[in-house]
């Protein structure tokens, strides 16, 4: 089951720009594993095998950059093999992360695993350069995803479960980042001012979310 955007070519020049970005901010003997372009079977399984093979302890870096998301199935694949890793693994964002790229990088920064002494550490840091993250609602693309299904339009009962239960997982990671950002120090919803009514902005997003609309949010670096 897919979940994201189709992915973008990189631009000529990108390899060099990327190992600058990375030299400048990595710390010297952390290994970096690129995860660009998508998120799929072909991009994630090479990370699976080189942190299911990593020494307790061994420094890496999953470096996402430029990706447009794609099979929650790969995601949540990663995700399991991260949470069984005796290595010392951060993940890093650059220039924007969609759908399941995105939510990858937010599970790690809503729930690290601190390890002890670097074995068994997976943490999401900060992003590398300004970053743009798109959320979503999960759907099922049809079409080279021009088409859309989300949820309330599945016909199907046996696969509008299964879309269910990964909806519910990613409206509790959406719900726990506007907490993040303040949604609970809100003061009101709206407020009425001479000229009109106006709706505090992490509201907007709600709404903009639940309504199968995209959320963006920009990142400094």
């Amino acid at each position: 089951m897919d979940v994201g955007l189709p992915s973008t070519a990189a631009n000529v020049g990108d390899d060099v720009e990327t190992e600058l970005e990375v030299n400048a901010v990595v710390e010297p003997g952390r290994e970096v594993l690129e995860l660009n372009g998508s998120i799929d079977p072909a991009t994630v399984d090479p990370l699976i095998r080189r942190v299911s093979g990593a020494k307790p302890g061994e420094k890496l870096l999953i470096y996402i950059r430029a990706n447009g998301g794609g099979s929650t199935e790969a995601m949540f694949n990663l995700i399991e093999c991260l949470a069984t890793s005796q290595a010392d693994v951060e993940l890093a964002i650059n220039r924007y992360a969609m759908s399941a790229a995105a939510t990858l990088w937010l599970w790690f920064i809503l729930d690290p695993i601190p390890g002890v002494n670097g074995v068994g550490r997976v943490v999401s840091v900060d992003p590398l350069k300004p970053t743009v993250l798109l959320m979503h609602r999960p759907r099922l693309p049809i079409k080279d995803g021009t088409y859309y299904c989300f949820l309330e339009d599945v016909a199907d009962e046996g696969v509008k479960q299964g879309l269910a239960d990964l909806v519910a997982i990613f409206d509790s990671i959406f719900e726990r980042l506007l907490e993040r950002l303040g949604i609970g120090l809100v003061h009101a919803v709206s407020i009425n001012e001479a000229c009109g009514t106006y709706k505090h902005y992490l509201h907007y997003a709600r709404d903009a979310y639940y309504s199968n609309y995209d959320y963006v949010l920009p990142l400094e670096g």
